[in-house]
């Protein structure tokens, strides 16, 4: 008759105690944060990506938009192609601060980033987070989801003028680490919407961020695709990150 081996109990606990412990001294909160960057964009070299938005809410016509992004550093360039009404107007992220400008018009209007652009993308969300310069990174634990292990990333607004004071964000243990889902979150601790990250792809010979589904915690039927396209290296040219270029741009 086969004899159970109780001594090996302890064994595989302690086995599974160790791996677990050895996962947190491999990854840490710096170590992700910097990973999660990299999903939207290139280090210390200019580079451009198209972005599509199509919003959808209860009992009304889908809203589609569509951008071309251009990035170096810390500063953002969005020039809005479509819908034929809002092609010309473009979008500047400064360092911190944020402009909007509108054809037809002098002035250069000052934005914030968590104003809404599209259903549930918000200016901050186009011009892209800088979350290892702006926020404070912390490691919360791990959770199974569908049988597959996520870290839980904290993140936590340590500059002003960011669209979320707070980010939750559920990365994957694998060696890519791609993320699975965020949360984002007001000043008061209110949910405002949950990202899913559904697809991503190659471009430039790196994994980036191809499919995003944002869902409005606020209102019930109300979602919007981001659609993440085209990455490639390009040589911009400094000049036109300034706001007083905004309206020479076409």
């Amino acid at each position: 008759m086969y004899k159970l081996n109780l001594t090996v109990f302890p064994v595989l606990i302690l086995s599974c105690l160790l791996f677990s412990e050895l996962g947190y001294a491999a990854v840490t909160a710096e170590s992700l944060v910097n990973r999660l960057d990299d999903f939207r964009g290139f280090r210390d070299r200019g580079f451009t990506f198209d972005i599509t938005n199509i919003s959808y809410k209860k009992e009304k016509e889908p809203r589609t938009n569509k951008l071309s992004v251009k990035v170096f550093n810390e500063q953002s360039l969005i020039q809005f192609m479509a819908p034929a009404r809002e092609k010309g107007r473009a979008m500047l992220r400064e360092n911190a601060n944020m402009w909007l400008y509108i054809p037809g018009t002098r002035r250069v209007i000052r934005i914030a980033p968590s104003q809404r652009l599209i259903g549930e993308t918000s200016n901050g969300d186009v011009v892209g987070a800088n979350f290892s310069k702006d926020y404070k990174a912390e490691l919360k634990g791990q959770e199974i989801v569908e049988g597959e292990i996520y870290w839980i990333l904290q993140l936590s607004a340590s500059t002003s003028g960011v669209a979320y004071e707070k980010v939750n964000v559920w990365m994957s243990q694998s060696a890519d680490n791609r993320p699975f889902k965020a949360e984002f979150y007001t000043r008061s601790g209110r949910l405002l919407k949950t990202a899913y990250y559904k697809e991503f792809k190659h471009y430039e010979g790196e994994l980036k961020l191809h499919k995003l589904l944002l869902v409005d915690a606020l209102v019930e039927d109300s979602h919007t695709w981001m659609k993440f396209d085209d990455y490639r290296f390009e040589n911009l040219d400094p000049a036109i990150f300034q706001k007083g270029s905004l309206g020479r741009l076409n």
